[in-house]
C-alpha cells in the first residue's frame, strides 16, 4: 500500500483522459498489480488470477462505499505510464483501476 502526501488528483484526471470526477472526488484509489509476484507460482495463468482478485478488491470498494453512503466507479481508461509517473511508481507496477470515491450525484 502506497500513500502520497499532497494532491495529485489533477495529474490522475489528466492521465485518465481528463475525466473530471477523478479530480472532483476527495479520494482516488488506484489499484495496481505486479504480475510477476503471481506468475512466478502460476505461470501465465497468474495474470488471470490477478485480474480476478482485482475484481474482488474493486467489488469490496463498491460495497464499502455504498455502506458509507458514498459512490465510486471503476475506471480503466487511462495512460498507464502517466499514472505511474503521477504516483512515482516503478515500471513493474501495472495500474489496473482508478476508483474515485465521494458523494454520488443526486
Amino acid at each position: 500500500t502506497l500513500h502520497h502526501k499532497g494532491d495529485i488528483r489533477l495529474e490522475l484526471a489528466r492521465a485518465a483522459l481528463d475525466q473530471e470526477f477523478i479530480y472532483e472526488a476527495p479520494v482516488d484509489i488506484v489499484i495496481c498489480a505486479i504480475y510477476e509476484r503471481t506468475t512466478l507460482g502460476y505461470g501465465n495463468r497468474g495474470e488471470r488470477y490477478v485480474h480476478i482478485e482485482v475484481g474482488h478488491a474493486g467489488q469490496n470498494v463498491y460495497l464499502q462505499a455504498e455502506a458509507l453512503g458514498l459512490a465510486t466507479v471503476a475506471i480503466g481508461a487511462f495512460n498507464d505510464e502517466h499514472i505511474r509517473k503521477a504516483l512515482r511508481l516503478d515500471k513493474q507496477y501495472k495500474p489496473l483501476y482508478i476508483m474515485p470515491v465521494g458523494v454520488g450525484l443526486p
